[in-house]
This record gives structure tokens, C-alpha cells and sequence, in this order.
């Protein structure tokens, strides 16, 4: 296995991160949670929206993103990370990429570039359009990895990654308080992505109620967890999910199967009587588990306790990991000059 890049990483004056404008998941959220916590650390953090389709212009010594109307989402404002449509590509300057745009980080000839792997799955064809894993050998490239999944997954390419986990979002967290007092009905939820495995389940269980997760606003689907009894998700974890942590944190018990990061005890740390292959010879014996869990919940309410205690830690987790990748900065609080770009939104 090769072994971590050795290279002595110079204070970084200023800290890009490169997220996709318009879009609301669990990605470009994390990618503002980091934002966040760089500008608590004291670094000069900014975030440079891209759309597809849209390519940067190249002068010396930066590269110039085109202008996006409106590139937050809303829901994204409160974490107040200002943003720039100029990169600067400075020995001293990092460069934060999602993984499904590795190409960026070669264009760079002296900031460093730091290709986050929000998810595996998603980031595979990318990497195959730079011609694989192997591209990154020999390379600048720091590599920051949100789960156990990639971390893994990496070192099989003989590439070495840091942990960067992102944190379930505060309002969750908040209302995770008021759980305990909820109502709860005998239903079943599961996201769009488990639609397929989903439908073998409810024709074995015709009785049940069970709800699919598409088309609701957040505040629905945080209803939905909080007036529900079980959530399952057969579908792919290419990276460690939001949506079981949420469904988890607002009491649910949880099932998964064993895609991706669910089949490890550290992404989805839940008790294994609780995760199944997903095989349809398998939908009986989850019937049987899903009717179980419904009768008995307040007693399996109590195997996600310790699930629940990781959920809740998760940001003072993610601002220490982030504090070990780039260290602590002095924020600079004085004006732009002539030269420096002028930032777009809120200054924290």
C-alpha cells in the first residue's frame, strides 16, 4: 500500500470549497457544514458554486468561476459561509472538491487540492472519466473521506484517506427532544430509493401501513419520523446516510440492508439483528422482524439508544476532524483589496 503523502503543508491562507449551486442533499450540506466550522477555526473559508456545463476561465494565478443567480439554497443560509466566484491557486490556498468533480483538482498547479468523498458510489464514474484510482498516485490530492465505507474503499486503491464525517442537521436534533412525548402509529417508512425492495415487504405484510418518502417538504418527513415507528432502507448507503441518522434521532427503530456503508458496525452502528442481506428469500424473515419491532416498540425503541448518543455527538466529532485536516486558522477580518476578488453573501 503507498503510503500518505509526506509533503509539508504550508498554513493555508485561504481555504475554497467548490459546491454544485441550486442543489439541496446531503453533499452540498456537508459541504456548507465544513464551511461553517473552517470560519469557527479562524480560516478564511468561502464557497465557489458550480454548475454543469459551466467552466471557469483561467488567468495567472486564478481560476474564475461564471456568476450563478441565487446560488443558496435557503435552507443553507444559516450557516453564513460567504462565497466567491474566484479561486485563487496559491501554495498556501486549499481547494475542497466533492467527489464527483476530481477532474478540477488537476487543474490546479500550486493550491492544494482536497477531494472530499461525500459518497463512493457516486464518485465512481467520475474517477473512471480521469482513467481510475491510479490517477491520483504521485499526486497533490489529500484525500477526506465522510465514512468508514470510503476510508475502506480507498485503501483497496492504495490511497490513503482522512476522516471528515458532516453532522445531522440542528433541527433535527432539537426536535429529537420532543420525540419521547410523540404519538406514534404502526407505520413504516422507507425512501424512494428502497421503493424496489419495499414492494416485496408490503405484499407479505398487506396489512400493514407503510409510507414511502417522496415528495414531502423537510418538515414533513421530520413529522413523518416523529409520528412513526420503524424506518426501513434496502436501498444503496453509498456514503453514511442522512436519513437513517434522522429517522434514528427522531425515534425510530431502524433496518437497513447491508449495501455500502451499512454493512459496517461504525456508519451505521445499529444492533445486527436490525440488518439484512436484502435477498427476496430474506422478505419473510424481515416481515417477521418489521411485525416484531411494531408490537414490541418501546422495548426495541431502546436497542438505538447508543445510535442516537453517536448521532448527538456527531458535530463536536466533525469539528475536531476538521481541526486535524487543516489545523486552526486566523481569520482575516480586513477589507478585500484592489486585487483580492469581492466576496458574494454573508461575512461571519
Amino acid at each position: 500500500m503507498k503510503k500518505a503523502c509526506s509533503m509539508a503543508l504550508p498554513p493555508y491562507r485561504t481555504i475554497y470549497l467548490l459546491c454544485h449551486a441550486h442543489v439541496r442533499t446531503g453533499g452540498p450540506e456537508a459541504i456548507h457544514q465544513l464551511g461553517r466550522a473552517l470560519r469557527d477555526l479562524g480560516h478564511d473559508a468561502r464557497i465557489v458554486y458550480i454548475k454543469g456545463g459551466l467552466l471557469p476561465q483561467f488567468e495567472p494565478g486564478w481560476m474564475r468561476f461564471p456568476v450563478i443567480d441565487d446560488p443558496t439554497p435557503p435552507a443553507y443560509a444559516h450557516y453564513a459561509v460567504p462565497g466567491t466566484w474566484d479561486v485563487e491557486d496559491a501554495p498556501d490556498v486549499a481547494v475542497v472538491l466533492p467527489e464527483v468533480e476530481p477532474v478540477f483538482g488537476f487543474l490546479f498547479k500550486q493550491a492544494i487540492p482536497h477531494l472530499w468523498w461525500l459518497s463512493i458510489d457516486h464518485g465512481l464514474k467520475p474517477v473512471q472519466a480521469i482513467n481510475g484510482f491510479q490517477r491520483f498516485h504521485g499526486t497533490r490530492f489529500i484525500h477526506l473521506c465522510q465514512s468508514y465505507y470510503a476510508l475502506a474503499y480507498l485503501r483497496q486503491h492504495d490511497l490513503y484517506g482522512l476522516p471528515l464525517f458532516d453532522y445531522t442537521a440542528p433541527e433535527h436534533t432539537d426536535a429529537a427532544a420532543s420525540a419521547a412525548a410523540t404519538f406514534r402509529q404502526d407505520r413504516i417508512v422507507y425512501p424512494a430509493r428502497s421503493a424496489w425492495y419495499a414492494q416485496y415487504l408490503r405484499k407479505w405484510t398487506p396489512d400493514l401501513d407503510w409510507q414511502e418518502i417522496k415528495g414531502f417538504t423537510p418538515a414533513q418527513v421530520q413529522e413523518l419520523f416523529l409520528t412513526s415507528k420503524v424506518y426501513v432502507d434496502f436501498g444503496g448507503h453509498p456514503g453514511k446516510d442522512r436519513m437513517p441518522r434522522e429517522a434514528a434521532l427522531l425515534g425510530c427503530c431502524v433496518m437497513t440492508g447491508r449495501n455500502g456503508a451499512a454493512d459496517n458496525p461504525f456508519d451505521v452502528p445499529i444492533p445486527e439483528r436490525y440488518k439484512f442481506r436484502g435477498r427476496r428469500w430474506q422478505v419473510p424473515a424481515i416481515a417477521r422482524a418489521i411485525r416484531a419491532t411494531l408490537a414490541n416498540y418501546e422495548q426495541r425503541n431502546g436497542d438505538f439508544a447508543m445510535y442516537r448518543r453517536i448521532i448527538s455527538g456527531e458535530r463536536a466529532e466533525f469539528i475536531a476532524q476538521a481541526q486535524r485536516v487543516f489545523g486552526t486558522g486566523t481569520h482575516a477580518t480586513a477589507s478585500a483589496t484592489a486585487s483580492q476578488p469581492a466576496l458574494l453573501g454573508v461575512n461571519s
